[in-house]
């Protein structure tokens, strides 16, 4: 199919830099996902890569080919990709059959070719029956597929998409993430996926780009990401988790907020620390090391979301559903934690509080 080089991309509009110094390489057959806030950068990264926009420096490679960079520049119909938006940008007055062939209509395809690549695609995309059908008699999933069939028919070397369950309601954005996964994988092609959606990205991606204020925060697989997030940005834009201000002495972080209460440390931190703990890495054990009272219970069917009073600090804590029987509101807990992270407290916490607020 298709790499992607990015080489040292930075895009301002007047004294806003919305990207900074992007540089990486899309591997052949990679599912990649540009994660990250509203704002970040993200798309403009996309509309880069596709074409639309051009960067205020750095350089572009689509395989070998230099398509954007210096005085050269390659127009988005001549990369070889496909797009699909967050709009489903159908068109009204076309059945799916000749929506999905439009891409090929206009090329002056043979017809027989068009008839054969949308049958194609529409098998793929699980389309077939809907070929005579109008897009006002389709649901919005359907619609969806409709608009990634028409991307695909022409067989583009490389596949962007543009936040393109944001219109879905969540049961729908569930299925379609599986959908799109799958036929990315039985046709080897390569992604680039724009999404602010979290679960989005850790199910269907290969590897995730992390942005914020245009820059790469990190970059690695849903797991590693997940697990080592590399700043106490990422470890909260990724997933749920609460930071506890601790100070590390002699084996052990102290939470002044816990009313001295500490955990086991055997880390490279000293001094003041920021400790990020995601609330399904903690549990109810009669030894462990935290001590408090069950203030809150919210039973979510497969778990019970609590909140448990540390001495002055409030814990999350997430277990399975059959917790919320034996649980009691007020009852004496104990916690004990399976991981957590530790971050050097330079007052990054403190930024990213400021900035949520």
């Amino acid at each position: 199919m298709a790499t992607v080089t990015i080489k040292h991309v930075t895009k301002s509009f007047g004294d806003n830099v919305v990207l900074r110094d992007f540089d990486q390489v899309f591997g052949d057959g990679e599912f990649v996902t540009l994660l990250g806030p509203s704002g970040c950068g993200k798309t403009t990264m996309l509309r880069i890569i596709a074409g639309f926009e051009r960067p205020t420096s750095g350089e572009v490679y689509i395989d070998d080919a230099l398509v954007t960079g210096g005085k050269t520049f390659v127009p988005p119909e001549k990369r070889g990709i496909g797009m699909v938006f967050q709009s489903y940008a159908v068109w009204p007055h076309m059945n799916v059959f000749d929506n999905v062939a439009y891409p090929l209509t206009i090329r002056k395809t043979p017809k027989s070719e068009i008839r054969d690549s949308v049958a194609r695609v529409l098998e793929l995309t699980h389309l077939t029956q809907y070929a005579q059908r109008f897009p006002n008699q389709l649901s919005g999933g359907q619609q969806q597929r409709v608009a990634l069939a028409r991307a695909l028919v022409a067989a583009p070397k490389l596949l962007l998409l543009d936040e393109p369950l944001s219109n879905l309601d969540a049961k729908l954005r569930e299925s379609m993430r599986f959908e799109i996964k799958e036929i990315q994988k039985k046709l080897g092609i390569t992604v680039v996926y724009v999404t602010h959606d979290q679960t989005e990205a850790m199910a269907m991606s290969d590897r995730i780009i992390l942005i914020n204020r245009g820059e790469v925060q990190q970059c690695g697989s849903p797991e590693d990401i997940y697990n080592t997030p590399a700043n106490q940005f990422v470890a909260d834009f990724l997933g749920k988790v609460d930071f506890f201000k601790g100070e590390v002495k002699e084996g052990c972080i102290v939470f002044p907020a816990m009313k001295g209460q500490s955990v086991p440390y055997d880390g490279p931190r000293t001094g003041r620390v920021d400790v990020a703990v995601r609330p399904e890495n903690l549990y109810f054990s009669e030894d462990g090391p935290l001590e408090g009272v069950l203030e809150t219970q919210y039973y979510l069917g497969d778990t019970d979301d609590c909140r448990v009073r540390v001495g002055d600090a409030l814990v999350r804590v997430i277990v399975g559903g059959y917790e919320y029987r034996r649980l009691v509101t007020g009852q004496p807990v104990r916690l004990a934690l399976r991981d957590y992270m530790v971050f050097e407290d330079d007052g990054t916490l403190e930024k990213l509080l400021a900035i949520q607020t």
